[in-house]
């Protein structure tokens, strides 16, 4: 049985709807992570032509983000800012997530949690936008955020 990025997102809200501890808060995080993943993947498919391919060897999600920032169509194709703005979203998500895997000395509240899934949603309204009509060129300030210390 597959299953789709929604999937993912509904699993996301579930955890932390129930969350009694720090694990399931970070299980929720990851979750809302690779929801996005997915997202932006599919989104960047999406498009006419990949974006640039970066310049040295990275890994699957950096590759993406860097083909996501770098659009080879059009500028005037209103998903050009859509892919500039997925990616941004997606790699503070991904410093999210790997802070919530990996520092195991940090603490992660519900909050920072359900700002995860948030981030995620507002990715999912931008690539089912298509045309990006909801893409204005400020930056929110969750996409600048930092995990907590």
């Amino acid at each position: 049985m597959s299953i789709t990025p929604r999937n993912l997102l509904d699993l996301s809200q579930s955890l932390i709807g129930t969350a009694v501890d720090e694990a399931t808060v970070r299980c929720s995080i990851g979750r809302s992570y690779y929801a996005a993943f997915h997202l932006a993947k599919d989104f960047h498919r999406s498009l006419s032509q990949p974006g640039a391919l970066p310049d040295r060897s990275v890994g699957v999600h950096e590759t993406l983000y860097q083909q996501l920032e770098n659009p080879t169509i059009s500028q005037t194709d209103p998903k050009y800012f859509v892919s500039k703005k997925v990616a941004a979203i997606a790699r503070d998500l991904k410093r999210v997530r790997a802070a919530a895997d990996y520092e195991l000395k940090q603490t992660f509240s519900k909050k920072v949690a359900q700002q995860a899934i948030d981030d995620t949603l507002r990715l999912k309204a931008l690539v089912e936008s298509r045309g990006g009509q909801s893409v204005n060129a400020s930056t929110s300030a969750s996409t600048q955020r930092t995990p907590p210390q």
